[in-house]
């Protein structure tokens, strides 16, 4: 009986030791999960706070990069046009994370058609173009691109009509 009690009680360490490892893995994917149906919501700053948690545990890694993005996102709804764009050029930075430059683009035309500045125009252009070419890529897209891709697409079109006149 001892002898089993004793591998009862190195299965249970092994788990306990393993479950801190694997919900780490876990809570940036189920946060940014919650902090999408926040932005569905309308309710930007509970998005903003779910997404900060993530930034503050996993800032450089690819859910990181996701959750700059969303940050972006919800400060473009709340009108606060120049934070979205620093979130979306962070995403860009931590691993080019591509939506972040379809958002980008069209806060830098949210940004042009506020001042009419030939730059933003032409960073917007950019940025629209990039996205594009990955579009174009052919590469397994990220579910929240391919359930819109026909619309993205339509949107991308549309945007370099009226922003290349």
């Amino acid at each position: 009986m001892p002898r089993m009690t004793g591998a009862i009680l190195a299965a249970l360490l092994l788990l306990l030791c393993s479950a801190p490892a694997a919900w780490a893995q876990e809570r940036p994917r189920v946060l940014i999960q919650q902090g999408e149906r926040f932005l569905a919501m309308g309710k930007l700053d509970a998005a903003i706070a779910v997404y900060s948690k993530v930034i503050a545990c996993c800032d450089r890694t690819p859910e990181g990069a996701e959750a700059h993005n969303d940050i972006g996102v919800a400060y473009a709804r709340k009108g606060e046009l120049d934070r979205a764009i620093q979130e979306y050029e962070t995403a860009l930075t931590i691993n080019g994370y591509p939506l972040a430059s379809f958002n980008l683009g069209k806060a830098w035309r949210g940004k042009y058609e506020e001042t009419g500045d030939p730059a933003y125009r032409r960073k917007a252009l950019d940025c629209f173009r990039a996205f594009g070419r990955y579009l174009r890529k052919g590469e397994a897209l990220p579910p929240v691109v391919s359930w819109q891709k026909e619309e993205i697409e339509e949107y991308l079109s549309e945007a370099e009509r009226a922003l290349a006149e």
